[in-house]
This record gives C-alpha cells, structure tokens and sequence, in this order.
C-alpha cells in the first residue's frame, strides 16, 4: 500500500511526473490463445494472437515478477490466454511469493480447472469474460467447436462453488452492437450468482464503435447498472465512470498511471492500447531510467485527442482529474444500505433465487 500511496501522491501533484510510478502493472503473460474473440485487438487493431509472442520462462519470468513488484502494489495477468502459456503452474507457484497488494487474472476460463487450487492461492481476483448466455452464438465468438461457451460457463459455477472468499469472481462483459440484446442475460447471471459485474464497450483500435455512440439500447444499459448500482448491486466502477462510459464523455488521460509489460518483458510507452516498446524490464531495472529513455527516443507523453473508453484510462483519469468522484461512490454505498439490509432480510433474500437479492459493493 505504501507504493501505491506514493504513486498516487505523485501523480496529483502533477499530470506528467517525473519517472514513472504505476498505480497498476498490467502483465501479458502471454499473447497465445485459441480463440478468436472479436474484439481481442490492440489499440493498432492487430488480434494479440497474431503478435510475436516471446515469452518468458523459469528464472527470466520470477525476476520480472520481482521487477514488477518492486515498482507497483496491484498487478493484473492478462493475454492472449494467460493459461496458455507453457509454465503456467510454475507461474501459479512463483506468483504469491511476490506479495502483491492485490493480484488478478483475466481469463475466459477455458482449460482453467485443474489450476484452481493453486489459482485461489496466487489471484486475489478472477475476471472471466462473458460476452453471451446463448451457447451457439458463444461457440461462434470463440471460433471453436459446439460445447465451449457451456464448458466455461462450469467453469465459472465451479471456481465460485469450490472459493467462497478468495479468489473473488467478477464477470467482465464487452458490449458489441452485435451482442448488445445479450448483455441483460449475462447481467441477470451475474447478479444471480453473486458475481460483481463488469461492463465496456468495443473499441475499434482507440476509439468507440460507431455503432454504439448514441446508441439509445446502449444508453439504457448503462442507465440500468447505474440505477443499480444506487441500490447496491455489485457493479464495478463509480457513478461518474458508468455515466462516462455511457455518454463517451472526453476525459484527460493519465497514461503514466499504468504499467504494461509485454510477453517478452518489454515496457509499453506512453500507454497500454498505443503504446511502443520503450525497452525491457529485465535488462534496465530502473523504471524510471526506461521511461526517461522512452522520452528521449519516443518523445514526450502525448495529450492524446482519442478516448480510449477502456477501464484503466477513464478509471484513473476519473479518479485524478476528479477526486470528487471517489466521495460520490462512498454516498452511493452509504444510500444503498437501507436497501442491503432489507434484501438480507427479506424472505426472497432468504429462500429465493431471484438475482434481486444479490446485492454487493
């Protein structure tokens, strides 16, 4: 807590600090995955899977663990497929030695069942991607074989059956203008089985997808979790940030805030969805040294005029640009207790399974 405290200080004080202190690291353990979700894009529109993946193995991997750790308290695993990578279980073993404030890991889930022990042990957090309840349209988004999208969903009903407490589950939903009806049914699963849910749009490279500015279906999503979230539903981000979704409203980003790292060590500048290699991890240590370097050679930290509506940049924007928004989600909190504790004590709290009584914070 003590870095990230530091960080954050930094960072109000000033929009473009000197070196480079992360409120988040954000690790590509690995670009590989059998997938082919339509959306899975960097910010340049090239599909991870199709990125050279070097990635690291044995001692290589534990050290830029370290590195990492070294620089941040919080660190999102992410991919690619993370449990694609070939020493996936000896990543599981190294991870919790690091002793990171909070540790994450993004997945759709597949082939992650005979990792869940050791997942539950290394992960504070398991995000799973669900775009969809319908088991054909599923099977088509990944690209495989009839059957995928059910076998996930067990996965997840399992993980969450066998870890009451640890790791916490949150569904993460990427909204298309092609599975905007479905986005409801996953919503309504979430709700129903106690899972914080998770909603963004598409992005087409750094910007929205057009068919979804202005949107009123699209609209009207976000007007639900935030009429929720006021009664204290478990849904991930502030009222200012889901009406920021919402609306594309133009934030300044902060990309500094966070950092990514690529298979291969790499440190991405200026920002996660466009940046550059600015050198390796493993090779300089010093973070600020690679970002003073980054400067020299890539320039200085643009003032971006795309907005990336991605969770990170408008998250931290929100939260430095506008502190004010961390006091509004404490009044939302507080306004949904009297709801919280009635749905505890309702009889339906008690003995049905409507997802209406699956509050969270």
């Amino acid at each position: 807590m003590r870095v990230t405290l530091l960080n954050a200080l930094r960072h109000f004080a000033g929009r473009n600090p000197r070196g480079w202190h992360p409120l988040l690291s954000v690790y590509y353990l690995t670009y590989a995955c059998e997938f082919r979700c339509p959306y899975c894009v960097d910010g340049f529109g090239t599909p991870y899977r199709l990125k050279p993946n070097e990635v690291l193995r044995g001692e290589q991997l534990n050290t830029l663990l370290g590195r990492i750790r070294a620089n941040c308290d919080h660190l999102v695993i992410t991919g690619g497929e993370p449990i694609r990578h070939p020493d996936f279980a000896e990543f599981l073993a190294h991870l919790p030695t690091h002793r990171f404030e909070s540790a994450i890991l993004t997945t759709s889930g597949n082939g992650l069942r005979p990792h869940l022990d050791q997942v539950a042990k290394a992960f504070s957090h398991v995000v799973f991607s669900l775009d969809t309840m319908d088991g054909e349209k599923g099977d088509r988004y990944y690209g495989r074989e009839q059957g995928v999208h059910a076998e996930i969903l067990a996965t997840i009903l399992d993980t969450a059956a066998r870890f009451k407490r640890r790791p916490r589950i949150l569904l993460s939903c990427v909204v298309t203008p092609d599975n905007l009806a479905d986005v409801p049914d996953v919503y309504a699963f979430a709700r129903a089985h106690g899972f914080r849910f998770s909603l963004s749009p598409v992005l087409r490279g750094v910007a929205p997808d057009p068919g979804l500015v202005g949107n009123p279906a699209y609209r009207a999503l976000f007007d639900r979790l935030l009429a929720d979230k006021r009664r204290g539903v478990a849904i991930q981000g502030s009222p200012a940030y889901l009406r920021a979704m919402r609306d594309f409203a133009p934030f300044r980003c902060r990309p500094s805030t966070v950092l990514a790292v690529s298979p291969s060590g790499e440190v991405f500048y200026p920002c996660l969805e466009q940046g550059q290699p600015a050198g390796s991890l493993l090779q300089q240590p010093d973070l600020h040294a690679l970002r003073a370097h980054a400067k020299a050679t890539l320039g200085d930290e643009p003032v971006c005029p795309n907005q990336c509506q991605s969770p990170c940049a408008l998250g931290f924007s929100l939260l430095l640009e506008k502190p004010a928004t961390v006091i509004e989600e404490g009044l939302t909190w507080l306004g949904s207790l009297p709801w919280r504790v009635f749905s505890a004590f309702s009889p339906r709290a008690r003995g049905g399974s409507s997802g209406d009584s699956q509050t969270g914070s």
